[in-house]
């Protein structure tokens, strides 16, 4: 029984070394034409953006409400500071970071972090806008704002 036993251990050592050693072999004759390096993905951007290059203003009105903005874009990116005078008389000022996409037909203008204009402080009473710009047959752009769920036309012109 012992010789079974230490057979059937052998048998199953040298099975083991075999199949390592095929392994291994394998390993030294597989060839990887391009090496295995992850990447992160990159967003699209629009590139070089010269329709909104500049200083522009911006008139919209919301749900009654009047906005009124500057924008300022250098590339892709820029700042936006919008006043909106509520019914009751009231000023909401809010400074946002700006970042141009494109689209399959145009371009998406999306604001961040608003905050009160020229500090750092979060504007809690503003949320960021949104626009949808799309370019026209006459090089001319149409632009909606669509940050409420709805989208309304804005008005914008070249400073």
């Amino acid at each position: 029984m012992k010789t079974k036993q230490s057979s059937l251990k052998k048998l199953t050592t040298f099975g083991i070394m075999a199949l390592a050693a095929t392994s291994l072999s394998m390993m030294s004759t597989t060839a990887f034409s391009v090496p295995a390096v992850a990447q992160q993905i990159r967003p699209r951007i629009a590139n070089p953006n010269i329709a909104l290059e500049g200083d522009w203003t911006l008139f919209w009105r919301s749900n009654g409400i009047t906005h009124r903005a500057r924008l300022s874009m250098d590339g892709n990116f820029g700042t936006m500071v919008v006043n909106v005078r509520l019914p009751n008389g009231r000023l909401i000022a809010a400074q946002q970071r700006m970042t141009l996409t494109p689209t399959s037909n145009g371009f998406i203008l999306r604001g961040s972090r608003p905050t009160y204009p020229g500090t750092r402080t979060p504007n809690p009473n503003y949320e960021p806008d949104e626009f949808e710009i799309h370019p026209t047959r006459s090089s001319s752009l149409n632009v909606r704002n669509c940050s409420a769920g709805f989208c309304v036309p804005v008005t914008m012109r070249s400073l």
